[in-house]
């Protein structure tokens, strides 16, 4: 690590548990963040900034007026602009000593196992079941591990599955709801604050896994209610 590195990341190598040591393994370390909405915003901004060297980013869409208070990546100038594009752009400028690589396509069952083999861990930031199964089904199958999370209203929930350790995703919600149109949702309303909130806590999710932290959401689910400030783990048995 040259000195300019050292001086960039100093404040997370004086933690005795991070280091020099540490902080390589984020600089040689590969995350792919699911999704660039709401969720991803707030955690492609901490992982780029905490230097993970190599983060993929998969979203089809395009960004719109009302993305704007809680995909904070964004601004008015960006509208109709392919959402993995700009992030690219200014998460390169916030970090230029990374690799953003961009997958401009939805994940799908003929795409996500060769895109999800080239990392080290996957964050689920999408808001729809079946992809949210597509990629547990993945990463169980490839032996990688994901943070998943969802966010309605003012309330949101996280866990985390590693593989041979926690339970995944469809062991708690067992199979995919069949009889649920997207659409139903499109009414419903979101915090944005508690969107952030929930997307940080993703990134803390990913960082810690990568330096080889023990205390990660394994068979627990974080739910955090922000209306009424109340955070309680719900163990998974």
């Amino acid at each position: 690590m040259d000195k300019k590195l050292l001086e960039k990341y100093y404040c997370s190598i004086k933690l005795d548990e991070i280091g020099v040591e540490g902080q390589n393994r984020l600089l040689s370390a590969r995350v792919l963040v699911v999704g660039a909405g709401g969720l991803a915003s707030s955690s492609l901004l901490y992982l780029s900034s905490s230097g993970v060297g190599h983060i993929g980013i998969v979203d089809d869409d395009v960004v719109s007026l009302n993305n704007l208070p809680r995909q904070v990546l964004y601004s008015e100038k960006d509208i109709g602009n392919k959402k993995v594009e700009v992030t690219k752009k200014k998460l390169e400028a916030l970090n230029p000593d990374i690799c953003i690589e961009i997958y401009p396509i939805r994940l799908n069952k003929d795409n996500a196992e060769e895109i999800v083999s080239n990392y080290d861990i996957v964050l689920d930031c999408v808001d729809n079941f079946e992809t949210k199964f597509l990629i547990n089904d993945i990463c169980v199958k490839l032996q990688k591990p994901f943070a998943t999370a969802g966010v309605s209203d003012y309330k949101g929930q996280i866990m985390t599955y590693v593989p041979g350790i926690s339970k995944d995703f469809k062991y708690i919600f067992d199979e995919l709801p069949i009889n649920i149109n997207p659409k139903d949702f499109d009414d419903d309303g979101v915090f944005p604050t508690a969107v952030g909130m929930i997307s940080i806590i993703q990134a803390n999710e990913a960082l810690k896994y990568l330096l080889g932290f023990k205390s990660l959401l394994i068979n627990k689910m974080l739910v955090v209610d922000t209306l009424e400030m109340n955070i309680k783990k719900i163990e998974i048995k």
